[in-house]
């Protein structure tokens, strides 16, 4: 009976004890994933700082999707890796580094002044999930003797400063369940300062809101936080060379942004990338304006890629001020005004000033006409408020058109709508427009698709499978949309023998991997802008 007892006794230490070591073991791993608890001990001077999740149901969702072109070459960079970064040093990622490797935070920390460097310095986070298993990978790498390394204290902290073979220097400490990685010594100093209750980057305003909701993503893979955007392009364009540094009127415009936070995860239909920026200060009512988007309407199911939006002519006003000062913006923009000067156009009042109102771009498939041979053409819808102004346009650019060899106007009435074609020997009509209503203007390039963007169709880009499968998890109330269908444009682009010349395998093997991209902007309140951007990716 003793003896039962006792091995009772012993079995429900043991038990106890290997609960006790999970439980443990999964508080450090929870710990050791979440970017707050990383930005605890990074230095509260950060200007930047990314958080790579260890998220393993994202990474199971990620499976889901891709080629089997995609697969392979995935299986492939990963071998190459293992093979021309890790098998010379015999270390095997699964079994000597994902068994102890938690999430892993990247943070920009500017330079000592006296520093002879680059303006900042990089400070990598390893979070350790198991430091028994970080502690069997050291001794693996002990044998090495083509490393050199040298240790020294520093507020009571080990630091190990490692210089391989190659003549590259890092140095390490371990901080409680991290790893702090540096080339320079003093970006360590500092993370040791922050661990032993220094002001840290998670004491910052808006930091424990922007890194724990990772800017709303589901199933987070990366975390991006710039808690002073001004800062941070500051640091990074103050050593540029003097003609490529930004104008007055740029730096004037980043230091109306607060912060920005962005996160990347997976969701049932893609890969999902959110930023959500913050102002200091409320930006002029027609910079936050929504577009309503439905010129869209005027486009068919066949459109392949769009942009649509909202005032041309503030945005164009606003690269005319952030030209002043740049020297290659201010040649750019001289170099439009006398493009336009060469046909009598004065490009800020007589092109773009009247463009006030919602415009829609569009490229459309279309194998009619004279878009047989190209397989494609373009659409176009500006609205305006100065129709006078746009006819003006329109008449100096139709007197270009006439005195060019062969090219010829043709009027012709369809319907309430009185369209204006510009004709070629040989080829017909290859460009038409027209007025729509009394403030709005289409224009097309390609015969077949004149009549399309005169007619409502029956089978509206807004509304099909495809367009919608993109857009429809994103805001509705918004500044307009980018839609571009990669799975019909890569088919319209394989039908060229030389993209598969000039396009490498891999990038091709890429993109027939992603089926539509959607982006968009809107406002949530007047300080806070947010941009989505969404990738449909192929379904196993």
């Amino acid at each position: 009976m003793k003896k039962s007892h006792f091995l009772i006794a012993g079995a429900a230490i043991i038990a106890a004890g290997s609960i006790a070591t999970y439980l443990y073991l999964r508080n450090v791993a929870t710990k050791v994933s979440n970017p707050l608890n990383s930005a605890q001990i990074v230095p509260e001077s950060a200007i930047m700082a990314s958080f790579i999740h260890p998220n393993q149901q994202a990474l199971n969702k990620l499976q889901q999707f891709g080629t089997p072109e995609t697969r392979k070459l995935i299986s492939q960079s990963y071998a190459e890796f293992q093979q021309e970064s890790l098998a010379e040093a015999n270390i095997d990622w699964q079994k000597d580094i994902q068994p102890w490797l938690g999430g892993i935070m990247f943070a920009f920390v500017p330079a000592e002044l006296e520093q002879d460097t680059d303006p900042v310095n990089i400070l990598m986070l390893v979070g350790i999930k198991n430091k028994l298993e970080l502690w069997k990978f050291a001794n693996k790498l002990k044998g090495d003797e083509e490393n050199k390394v040298i240790e020294r204290k520093y507020q009571g902290v080990t630091i190990r400063e490692v210089t391989d073979e190659s003549g590259k220097t890092f140095n390490l400490a371990i901080l409680g369940d991290y790893l702090a990685i540096a080339t320079v010594a003093a970006a360590v100093e500092d993370t040791i300062d922050t661990f032993q209750g220094e002001v840290s980057l998670a004491m910052q305003e808006n930091a424990t809101e922007s890194l724990q909701q990772s800017a709303g993503v589901e199933n987070v893979l990366a975390t991006i936080f710039i808690p002073n955007y001004s800062q941070f392009m500051k640091e990074f364009t103050d050593d540029l060379p003097e003609n490529e540094k930004l104008s007055a009127a740029s730096v004037g415009q980043l230091e109306k942004i607060d912060s920005v936070v962005m996160g990347i995860g997976v969701d049932d239909t893609g890969v999902r990338l959110r930023a959500v920026t913050k102002f200091n200060s409320p930006l002029p009512p027609e910079q936050t304006e929504t577009a309503s988007g439905e010129v869209l309407q005027r486009f068919p199911a066949e459109t392949m890629m769009s942009v649509n939006g909202k005032n041309i002519s503030l945005a164009w006003s606003q690269f005319v001020a952030q030209a002043q000062g740049s020297e290659d913006l201010q040649e750019l923009l001289e170099m439009l005004r006398k493009t336009f000067k060469d046909v009598d156009l004065d490009v800020d009042r007589e092109v773009f000033g009247w463009m006030d109102g919602e415009f829609a771009i569009g490229l459309i498939r279309s194998n009619e006409g004279i878009l047989t041979q190209t397989g494609v053409g373009g659409g176009m819808v500006l609205e305006t408020s100065d129709r006078f102004a746009a006819n003006g346009m329109l008449r100096k650019l139709n007197r270009v058109a006439e005195e060019q060899p062969g090219v010829s106007l043709k009027e012709r009435q369809v319907g309430e709508i009185s369209v204006t074609e510009w004709q070629m020997v040989g080829i017909g009509s290859f460009l038409g427009y027209g007025w729509l209503d009394d403030d709005s203007l289409f224009v097309a390039l390609g015969e077949p698709l004149i009549e399309v963007m005169m007619t409502m169709p029956d089978n509206s880009l807004i509304g099909s499978d495809d367009f919608e499968e993109v857009v429809g998890s994103l805001p509705t109330l918004n500044q307009g949309y980018f839609y571009l269908n990669m799975e019909k444009m890569m088919v319209w682009a394989n039908r060229y023998p030389f993209v598969s010349v000039v396009m490498p395998r891999d990038v091709r093997a890429v993109l027939g991997s992603i089926r539509s991209i959607g982006v968009t902007a809107s406002w949530s309140d007047d300080l806070t802008n947010e941009m989505e951007m969404l990738w449909v990716l192929q379904k196993q």
